[in-house]
Parts: C-alpha cells; sequence; structure tokens
C-alpha cells in the first residue's frame, strides 16, 4: 500500500509541476504577444519613440521568455523566433515601417506555433 501511494504523489507532483510550467509559458506568450501589438500599433502610427520604449520592453520579455522556453521547447522554433524578434529590434531602431511590420506579424505567427505546440491535448502526446 506505501508503494501505492508514492506512485500516486510523485504523478500528482508531476502533474502539479506540469501545469505550473504550462501556465506559466502561457503568461510569458501572454506578455510577448501584448508587446508585439503595442509595437506594431505604434509603428502603424509613426510613434518611433514609443516604439523604441515598447522595443526595450520586448528585450526584457524576451530575457526571461527564452531562458524559460530554450529547455524545454523545441530549440529550432525558439530559434527562429530569437532571429525574427532581433530583426524586430533593429528595424524598430532603424524606423523602418513596412519591413518592421511585416517582421512583427512573422514573430507573433511563430510565437503562436510555439505556444500551439504546448497546448495538452491528444494530437501534442501522441
Amino acid at each position: 500500500m506505501k508503494t501505492v501511494w508514492i506512485a500516486i504523489t510523485l504523478l500528482l507532483i508531476v502533474l502539479v509541476g506540469a501545469f505550473s510550467l504550462f501556465f506559466y509559458t502561457t503568461a510569458l506568450y501572454s506578455q510577448l504577444q501584448d508587446s508585439l501589438h503595442r509595437i506594431h500599433h505604434a509603428a502603424e502610427k509613426g510613434d518611433w519613440t514609443a516604439a523604441q520604449r515598447e522595443s526595450e520592453q520586448l528585450k526584457e520579455i524576451w530575457t526571461r521568455t527564452d531562458a524559460s522556453w530554450t529547455p524545454i521547447m523545441d530549440h529550432r522554433q525558439v530559434d527562429h523566433l530569437d532571429e525574427s524578434l532581433a530583426r524586430v529590434l533593429k528595424l524598430a531602431e532603424l524606423q523602418n515601417r513596412e519591413e518592421l511590420l511585416v517582421e512583427l506579424v512573422v514573430a507573433m505567427r511563430q510565437a503562436k506555433r510555439i505556444i500551439d505546440t504546448e497546448v495538452p491535448s491528444l494530437r501534442n502526446i501522441f
């Protein structure tokens, strides 16, 4: 009987850890998407001061997100998003509106694809 309780306890610890990690990942994704949307909005309006300010916040968010996502997610997808975000930051600095808007959409799409692979579902398990 003692073995059963140990097994159940270990299973609960794994489940609680997995769900905690999922919720943390989802919160980071939301912050990342919000920051990208704010940069997109500022670039559309031509407000480069706001775009630069949001870019600085994006750097901070991405530092935390990258540190959390790299050990647990597909490295290729995270690396592609990292490259896209580096282009976003540079294009915002250069005030290149058209290319920035395109790269923002690409970055948002890449982040969405990453988070979609982490949603608990039968498709992701098997």
